[in-house]
């Protein structure tokens, strides 16, 4: 709804292009609002934008780190992980989330914040992503392998 100015309120998406967004967000209010945390669940539509933009961030990175391995070859696996070095990205995607939070303050921001729970960033974005399910070997159809990934770009 914004155009090149910046200006609010401008439509200038296609017809088809804004019924494939709203197709392809609602397949993601859909599965954040499935998350559960302290036994609450994400509004899904509340945190869509942050939603949108932890999967389109995580899917750049990706394809940026591809890339690069492209024009450089591989990285050597880091000793003692017994990692590929496609894991060791995704595991230091996920390590970057990791947080401690009292009960009382994760509920009080499920009502508020327009951000998923740290978890819902992390398994979100990456049961999102082939690359992810490949690089972990996940069964098809399983919870981090799911047969229909949501994504906007």
């Amino acid at each position: 709804m914004y155009d090149k100015d910046g200006n609010y309120g401008v439509m200038w998406w296609t017809n088809k292009s804004v019924e494939q967004y709203k197709l392809r967000s609602d397949c993601m209010v859909k599965q954040y609002s499935q998350f559960s945390y302290f036994n609450k669940h994400v509004n899904g539509k509340v945190t869509l934008g942050e939603n949108i933009a932890d999967n389109g961030g995580l899917k750049a990175a990706y394809n940026a780190y591809k890339e690069w391995e492209k024009k450089n070859g591989a990285e050597p696996p880091l000793p003692l992980l017994n990692m590929t070095a496609d894991q060791t990205f995704f595991m230091a995607f996920a390590q970057s989330w990791c947080a401690n939070i009292r009960e009382q303050a994760a509920i009080v921001r499920l009502d508020d914040d327009p951000h998923s729970p740290n978890k819902f960033r992390v398994l979100g974005s990456v049961s999102n992503l082939d690359a992810f399910s490949t690089a972990f070997k996940c069964p098809s159809g399983s919870k981090m392998n799911p047969p229909h990934k949501c994504h906007i770009w």
